[in-house]
């Protein structure tokens, strides 16, 4: 018997049954649909997450902070973090832990790894990296003839103000003595109409930064006036209080006081805080004149809401922008910060780089670090879990159909038995009857898994704009860069319609044995 004929045997016994044959064709495809379905489901999502982190500029940001800091190079000795006591291994470990952490609170400890310029240095060098960028921040105060109006001072790289930008532009460059201030400030400093924030533009005004201007005087204004009104004064009343509080002291003579509180006045008046250790009641602060050629918008709860977390909270709550470097010259007159390196730094990886192998390059340095790695790992994580929950569901439903393939033919098998008998009667060998219900099974996973494909592609089409629709919306308005979440490769294909088959033949191996095994002769017999 040849091959043709096999096949041709094989599909005139499913013809001879078309409705049996119908309803297990119908199992097997909603199998092999519900397998590509799942399968390209989860292709799709895996590519969506890798598109989704990858294909944005802000994956490939690294936020470098100081180490923690650690024990001094002889180390804890071990008699202060000896636990005494019987008591369970994880109680024990539990108390050795806060000994530990008492004994470095209380003792000096080695300081943690600065982010100083040769460290920045060295992060530059990482293989991978494309920049390092550095943020700075102060108290900060503006001046506008005799208004004034404070806000956080930030000096950094501020390409990231672009989207909020409502008026000007950005700084030229690094260097330049330009400053974008926000909206909120001018509303502060009296301009309030919209012609009025076109005209500001190119305007140059003073800034501080640092310690608040005239600290003695505002704490003077504030005991005579029972309220904070430091943004209320204006700079002739800030100087004359100033005046004031330096003339105070010759001139207690002249008021009703004891010696006692005369003397206790006098120290008040004259007590100089230090500047190094007590920053912001210091009163030192730092100026420069800045033109102003930008306004951003203020960022609302649902702005800092959609803001990328890793974002510097400088950018979401500043009000006075400065360049990088025009701004690290003005700060770096401080006393306190002269000299000392920065507490946070932002290292950019390239696109498509081995953002892991940064992350563990700097670790290594001694910094902590934050980045979008861990999230996205979840998420590729959380949707393996979903692909392979859809996969184990699809894969049952095929075995079901398996299962229904096995029942169509052992039922065929009885009802056939004449014909096997005639054909073993002719000269039909076991082999050729076991190949014939084993083409059987075959021929139904073929066409089965072949429609399922097809009902399959047809359903991703609604089912990839309800996706697309969903995940939308939890992205808050930013646009998503993938373009399908089901996706078919031609390996997919491929693969479901020869695990199809596989399944479908396995299941006609049974029945397909129990007719290759029936007597001829009995089976000429049978009615």
């Amino acid at each position: 018997m040849r091959f043709h004929q096999l096949v041709r045997l094989a599909l005139g016994g499913l013809w001879r049954q078309k409705v049996r044959t119908g309803l297990t064709l119908i199992g097997v495809l909603i199998g092999a649909c519900a397998l590509a379905f799942s399968v390209a489901l989860g292709i799709g999502l895996r590519e969506f997450i890798d598109t989704e982190f990858h294909g944005r500029d802000e994956f490939w940001r690294i936020r470098v902070m100081v180490g923690e800091p650690t024990p001094g190079p002889d180390g804890i000795p071990p008699e202060q973090v000896a636990v005494e006591g019987q008591m369970s291994n994880e109680r024990r470990d539990r108390i050795r832990e806060a000994l530990t952490k008492k004994y470095l609170e209380e003792h000096e400890s080695k300081p943690p790894v600065q982010l100083t310029a040769e460290a920045l240095a060295k992060l530059e060098q990482l293989p991978g990296v494309r920049e390092v960028r550095t943020v700075r921040s102060a108290t900060g105060r503006a001046w506008l003839g005799e208004k004034q109006a404070s806000g956080m001072a930030v000096a950094g790289k501020l390409g990231g103000l672009a989207d909020r930008l409502i008026a000007g532009r950005l700084p030229d460059s690094d260097t330049a003595p330009e400053v974008v201030v926000s909206e909120f400030l001018l509303y502060q400093l009296g301009i309030r109409d919209d012609s009025q924030i076109e005209a500001i533009l190119g305007q140059t005004i003073p800034i501080d930064v640092g310690g608040v201007r005239n600290a003695q005087a505002m704490v003077l204004a504030r005991a005579l006036t029972g309220r904070s009104i430091g943004d209320d004064l204006s700079l002739s009343q800030t100087e004359v209080l100033a005046k004031l509080v330096t003339q105070l002291p010759k001139s207690l003579d002249k008021f009703d006081l004891s010696s006692a509180d005369r003397a206790a006045l006098k120290l008040l008046l004259e007590q100089k805080p230090d500047s190094s250790t007590n920053r912001r009641d210091s009163g030192k602060f730092v100026s420069g004149a800045y033109r102003i050629v930008g306004v951003v918008r203020i960022l609302t709860n649902e702005d800092r809401k959609k803001v990328d977390p890793l974002t510097p909270y400088e950018f979401r709550y500043g009000a006075i922008f400065l360049p990088a470097d025009a701004g690290e010259e003005l700060f770096q007159k401080l006393p306190w910060l002269k000299g000392q390196g920065f507490p946070m730094a932002e290292v950019w990886v390239t696109p498509g780089g081995d953002l892991a192998g940064v992350v563990n390059d700097i670790e290594a340095m001694g910094f902590r670090t934050q980045s979008g790695l861990k999230w996205f790992k979840s998420a590729k994580m959380e949707v393996t879990l979903i692909a392979a929950g859809l996969n184990l569901f699809a894969f049952v439903a095929l075995f079901v159909s398996g299962i229904g393939i096995t029942n169509t033919l052992v039922t065929s098998v009885v009802e056939r038995t004449r014909e096997i008998g005639i054909l073993k009667a002719i000269g039909a060998t076991r082999g050729q009857v076991l190949g014939i219900f084993l083409t059987e099974g075959a021929a139904i996973g073929l066409a089965g898994s072949t429609m399922g494909l097809l009902l399959a592609r047809l359903l991703a089409i609604p089912a990839d704009s309800w996706v697309h629709q969903l995940i939308e919306k939890q992205m808050m308005g930013d646009k998503m860069l993938t373009t399908t979440i089901f996706i078919f490769p031609v390996w997919l294909c491929a693969a479901a319609t020869g695990f199809a088959i596989v399944v479908t033949t396995v299941a006609a191996y049974y029945p397909a044995r129990r007719a290759a095994g029936i007597d001829p002769i009995l089976a000429l017999k049978y009615e």
